[in-house]
């Protein structure tokens, strides 16, 4: 066990008792805190003149010398105001500004401005306004200062350097600092604090804390000789952002800030915090003291500068503001004129609710408002008596129902002590409620509330990613007597975090739509217009997607905040981000779907096109080589015997590449079809597809002499399959694209298989295999189309590692919806969930649907549904009754070449010799496919070389020999 000096353990332990002490009272506020008499005294009808109108988060301050309260600007219907009125607390009467000096000058109309006296010997006399909210809700940087003696605005001169325009900080001037000297503003000088507040964009951390000093004089001599300069205070923690709060500065540069919402979304009370922070700028630490009264906004912190007490300067009074009551219970005690008193140094509340004013024949209280404009001062503000106590002077305010007040109310603490609810204290007198402004304190108590305010919960526990179960804003009784219970989420966004990210979903599963609308059906089929505008609506929604989804995942790391009780804690570089389930989940989603995912295509694509540019490099030496032998090589073929192109053993010296490829396969066994539930497509490698870099590396190390003539770079153009090469295509399957069509030698390869015309074998070779194709079934030849054949090529199953990213990005998406859903369901109306879900499953329709026509044609999903599509469709058996030797009609004018019998040599027959056929023509003419070939379909040569003399009388074909012994080749159509 480690051991610890005495200098050090003990501190520590102290520490750790004070803890558990804290620990054993922060579920519920003190009941023994010594309070002063408290008492609400409404003074509205007792004040003269011409009063402000309702206002809001209006700038207040107070002369002494003069007796003079000053309100300058705030908020009435919606609109900054830049009026100034005074009011004097002797006379009880209102007024407006009298300037003795010629100037009109005046403040821009503002709200939510930070204010406070400027005493600094003779040098100025005046009231400080900084920054605030204005027109067009533009924050605002200036700062103005107005002269109690000559009753006239100036505006400060500000050095270079400080913080950005904002409104609604927290912060003011401690009124019991002495002036003191800046090193940059010559001469004495005050200090006043902001703290966090708003920048018309983001809602500022409260840890962002400036001071700015003020310096010169202000007289009618002097009207322009005010200066101001800022200083930043760096804090380490990283406090919360916070609108709409209660904030005062207390003694010793103590910076309090209350309730509040984390961002200005939101225009009504639900956004309410319920925490509160302690900021020490002269030690730059902070505390966050347990939240115990109802969350509320604009609610009012001033310091409590009774002297009955010394403990009284430690402490700082909440007042007001706004909550939802169906949300929270406050034991109705802000409808009773609560009073929250925090201490500042052990960080505990307490609640109280005072004496009221019975002028009215009943007590009443002020009613719960927002923004309203508060003066805290060490002595009575009205009345005969100063020190009978020391008063709260409250104007204005905005109600829960948007009404703009302007009554004034003042909140009296008598010099007494109390420690527990209804005690009775030296001017209590004979307990009659005494009213007006001359109130003594006779009657006045207080009463502890002993809880905190609490959530309306249907389970007494929860957990920091659990919701809590409250009651709805519209209770209903049911059997049971409780209310109907909505949830109360620990942790909360901004709402723009709840919009954006599934408008970021919902613009991705429209992007993917859009790129499977612009895939065309067929492979490597030429994009039309049609096609091309998908593609770009594709590119364009996608990129909106991202950067949308990227903006919500921002928003919510910067505007997460806690709407639970916290324990006291010195909030070091904790954050409130992944506390929940939902959080590290779509956190988790998040980044496989818009960074891993992305990621992985790039890189695929990258690659394929990296292997593209390497085979078209290897490719070329073969191609120049070919073009330089061509002379030769043809010349060698002419006169090469034709039994000299195959040797056992050996591959044939002078073919195409399908010839070498298929002919002579005697080393390997012969393969047999397999047949899957996928038709066969399981990537498999088509021979008619091979890339030319194979055939390329198989020229280079070939040992026998190059090929004589070979199509090296023959463009894609269309062909229209016959019956023969539907047939072989599908290997004699019942998938047949067309039958009964005739077959031409432009169905067939032999031709790219020919190295001259004196091989007259492997003409031969290839008729014979149309013959037992057409021979083989002649019914089918006869047949029309039937509803057999496709509309379109049959989809393939993409690569393996596309196929993994597929499989990827569409369980993300999946996942990304699911989560999506959830919390729509959960915190969002059901409107916007049924939305959301209305669309998700459109979206897999429209998958299926595309599918299901073969959109794209490279597509797992395709492919599955093509195989059931297929399977499903009855074959129909041949019809006995056709004739096999008659022909549709229809089809006359569908092939580029002649269909029936007529043909040059129909007249005259010249007489032709069969060539001799070779050994390599006997072995491929052996089989057909792979299966041996039956006896039934042997024709004597006088059938064949008549089929011979027809098919080539079908073809449009010159052969012309010029000197030097060259054998052109040319096709005219």
């Amino acid at each position: 066990m480690a051991h610890y000096p005495a200098s050090i353990s003990f501190p520590l332990l102290s520490i750790l008792f004070s803890l558990s002490l804290y620990s054993e009272i922060s579920g519920a506020p003190a009941t023994n805190t010594p309070v002063p008499p408290l008492q609400w005294i409404e003074i509205t009808e007792s004040l003269s003149g011409s009063p402000p109108p309702g206002l809001s988060y209006a700038s207040i301050g107070y002369d002494p010398d003069s007796s003079t309260l000053i309100i300058f600007g705030g908020e009435s219907n919606n609109f900054p105001q830049q009026q100034t009125y005074l009011l004097n607390t002797n006379s009880l009467s209102w007024s407006s500004p009298n300037p003795l000096t010629q100037t009109d000058v005046k403040p821009p109309p503002r709200s939510m401005a930070i204010s406070g006296r400027d005493f600094a010997a003779s040098n100025r006399h005046g009231f400080v306004v900084i920054g605030g909210k204005g027109q067009n809700g533009d924050p605002l940087s200036d700062a103005w200062e107005f002269d109690y003696n000559n009753q006239f605005w100036t505006n400060i001169s500000i050095s270079q350097g400080g913080p950005s325009a904002r409104y609604n900080a927290a912060g003011g001037t401690d009124l019991t600092a002495s002036t003191v000297q800046d090193p940059i503003v010559a001469g004495p000088n005050n200090t006043f604090y902001i703290a966090g507040g708003f920048d018309g964009q983001n809602a500022l951390s409260l840890s962002d804390v400036w001071q700015f000093h003020v310096a010169g004089v202000l007289s009618s001599n002097n009207v322009d000789d005010v200066v101001g300069s800022w200083t930043q205070v760096q804090f380490s923690d990283n406090l919360p952002s916070r609108v709409r709060q209660g904030g005062a500065v207390m003694p010793s540069a103590m910076v309090v800030a209350a309730g509040g919402c984390s961002s200005d979304d939101s225009s009504d009370n639900t956004c309410a915090q319920q925490d509160s922070h302690i900021l020490n700028v002269n030690a730059t630490r902070d505390i966050s003291p347990d939240g115990c009264p109802a969350p509320r906004v604009g609610p009012v912190v001033v310091p409590n500068y009774n002297s009955a007490s010394g403990s009284f300067a430690k402490q700082a009074l909440m007042l007001l503001g706004t909550f939802n009551d169906t949300l929270w219970d406050d034991g109705n005690g802000l409808n009773r004129g609560e009073v929250d008193i925090l201490d500042i140094d052990t960080g505990v509340w307490t609640r109280v609710i005072p004496s009221g004013d019975p002028s009215s024949g009943s007590v009443k209280y002020p009613i719960p408002r927002e923004g309203a404009a508060t003066f805290s001062y060490s002595q009575a503000l009205v009345g005969g008596n100063s020190a009978v106590g020391s008063d709260v002077l409250v104007f204005g305010g905005k109600d829960a129902d948007g009404n703009y007040l302007s009554d004034v109310w003042i909140l009296r603490a008598y010099q007494g002590e109390i420690t527990q609810s209804n005690e009775t204290w030296s001017g209590f007198g004979d307990g009659n409620l005494g009213s007006g402004v001359n109130a003594s304190g006779t009657g006045v108590t207080i009463e502890y509330l002993t809880s905190c305010a609490q959530a309306r919960t249907a389970s007494a526990t929860s957990s920091t990613s659990s919701p809590v179960l409250t009651s709805t804003s519209t209770p209903t009784p049911n059997p049971s007597g409780t209310p109907a219970a909505t949830i109360v989420f620990p942790y909360d966004t901004a709402t723009s975090h709840k919009v954006i990210s599934p408008v970021s979903v919902a613009l991705l599963l429209a992007a993917l739509v859009f790129y499977r609308m612009s895939t065309p059906s067929t492979p490597r089929a030429a994009l039309t217009g049609p096609h091309m505008g998908f593609v770009w609506l594709a590119g364009l929604t996608g990129l909106a997607a991202y950067a949308v989804g990227i903006v919500g995942i921002v928003v919510a790391f910067t505007t997460i905040s806690s709407t639970s009780n916290s324990a006291l804690r010195k909030r070091a570089s904790s954050n409130l981000s992944l506390k929940t389930n939902h959080g590290k989940i779509a956190l988790a989603f998040f980044i496989i779907l818009y960074a891993v995912v992305p990621f992985l295509f790039a890189a695929y694509f990258l690659r394929n096109r990296e292997n593209k540019k390497k085979a078209i490099v290897v490719l070329e030496p073969v191609k120049e080589r070919e073009r330089q032998d061509s002379n030769e090589a043809s010349f060698t073929a002419l006169m090469t015997p034709a039994k000299e192109k195959f040797t056992p053993g050996h591959r044939a010296t002078v073919s195409s590449p399908d010839i070498t490829s298929n002919s002579l396969r005697q080393e390997s066994p012969t393969r047999t079809r397999r047949r899957s539930f996928f038709g066969g497509y399981f990537w498999q490698k088509k021979e008619r597809n091979s890339t030319e870099s194979t055939e390329a590396q198989e020229s280079i190390n070939s040992g026998g002499p190059s090929h004589s003539f070979e199509v090296l770079n023959r463009g894609n153009r269309l062909r229209r399959l016959s019956a023969a090469g539907s047939n072989s295509y599908f290997g004699g399957s019942s998938h047949k694209a067309q039958t009964g069509v005739p077959r031409s030698l432009s169905d067939l390869d032999w031709l790219n298989r020919r190295q001259n015309v004196a091989a007259f074998s492997d003409l031969d070779y290839a008729l014979t295999r149309l013959n037992r194709a057409q021979a083989a079934t002649p019914l089918e030849c006869a047949r029309p189309p039937t509803t057999e054949s496709p509309a379109f090529p049959r989809p393939m199953l993409p690569p393996p590692p596309l196929s993994i990213l597929h499989l990827l990005l569409h369980a993300a998406i999946l996942a990304m919806c699911i989560v999506t859903l959830v919390q729509l369901w959960e915190r969002a109306p059901k409107a916007a969930f049924a939305v959301f879900l209305a669309w998700t499953v459109a979206f897999y329709c429209i998958l299926f649907s595309l599918s299901w026509r073969g959109m794209p044609h490279a597509s797992i999903l395709s492919v599955i549904l093509s195989s059931l599509r297929y399977h499903q469709v009855p074959h129909p058996p041949p019809n006995p009754d056709s004739d096999p030797s008659s022909r549709a009609a229809s089809r006359s004018g569908l092939y580029a070449f002649p269909t029936d019998s007529r043909n040059p040599y129909t007249f005259h027959q010249p007489p032709v010799r069969r060539a001799v056929s070779t050994q390599e023509d006997d072995l491929l003419s052996s089989s057909t496919h792979g299966y041996p070939r039956s006896d039934e379909d042997d024709e004597d040569e006088e059938t064949q070389q008549r089929r011979i003399e027809e098919e080539m009388a079908r073809r449009d074909v010159s052969i012309v020999t010029v000197p030097k012994r060259r054998l052109w080749i040319t096709n005219p159509s």
